[in-house]
């Protein structure tokens, strides 16, 4: 009876296995901007613009304030700092199966006052954070064969790994705009009271988000 238990457990596991690395892409972590990774931001700003031009007749005020909008700032922002060689080395990112970059974000330490915490500590700070405008462009109709999901919570899910062992801890601060709150609602990150836009990471919660994103990745 317990032989058969035993390994009906094991089954399960293998089927849970099997059906989490069918269900959710895959994605390599990428620490630090090189110049092919230079090159292939760059490749987004232009992406970026193409779809202005395509999809909204080159007029840039028609994605203000919508998601793409928010989308194509951060991205020029993200370009701006990982092509300065005095950020470059703070770039962190996933690339898909295929090689190609999915997601982008610039990475620092920080020391001071953190919600909830009542002492000073050193956290990490997240800006910006994003995907390429593949990965926002919602409209009707079209499907983008480029898009592909799950590439933001796999990046939040490196860096916060690569930095919980450390004095970090894999506290971490990010300023969202209403938009892009429920991204970050979803992992675990909670609203500073006195400043909305200021979402927090703490430690507990770091964790459980990690362990939420190792039974997805099909890890445990």
């Amino acid at each position: 009876m317990r032989q058969g238990v035993s390994s009906a457990r094991i089954n399960c596991k293998i089927i849970r296995y099997m059906t989490n690395l069918s269900s959710f892409n895959q994605f390599s972590y990428v620490i630090a901007a090189n110049q092919d990774v230079k090159n292939e931001l760059i490749s987004w700003v232009i992406k970026s613009q193409e779809y202005i031009n395509q999809y909204f007749a080159g007029d840039r005020s028609r994605i203000s304030k919508t998601t793409f909008g928010d989308c194509v700032a951060k991205v020029e922002a993200l370009v701006d700092l990982a092509i300065d060689d005095n950020y470059a080395s703070s770039f962190r990112g996933v690339r898909d199966v295929n090689g190609r970059l999915q997601a982008g974000a610039i990475i620092s330490r920080q020391m001071g006052f953190i919600f909830p915490y009542t002492e000073e500590r050193t956290y990490l700070s997240i800006d910006p954070f994003t995907t390429p405008p593949w990965n926002c462009l919602n409209l009707e109709g079209i499907e983008l064969p480029e898009k592909i999901k799950g590439a933001a919570r796999w990046l939040m899910s490196e860096i916060i790994q690569e930095t919980i062992d450390t004095e970090v801890e894999g506290i971490t601060k990010v300023l969202a705009i209403d938009r892009a709150k429920n991204f970050y609602l979803n992992i675990g990150f909670q609203e500073t009271p006195e400043y909305p836009r200021e979402l927090i990471l703490t430690k507990v919660a770091a964790l459980a988000f990690l362990h939420d994103q190792s039974d997805r990745r099909g890890e445990r």
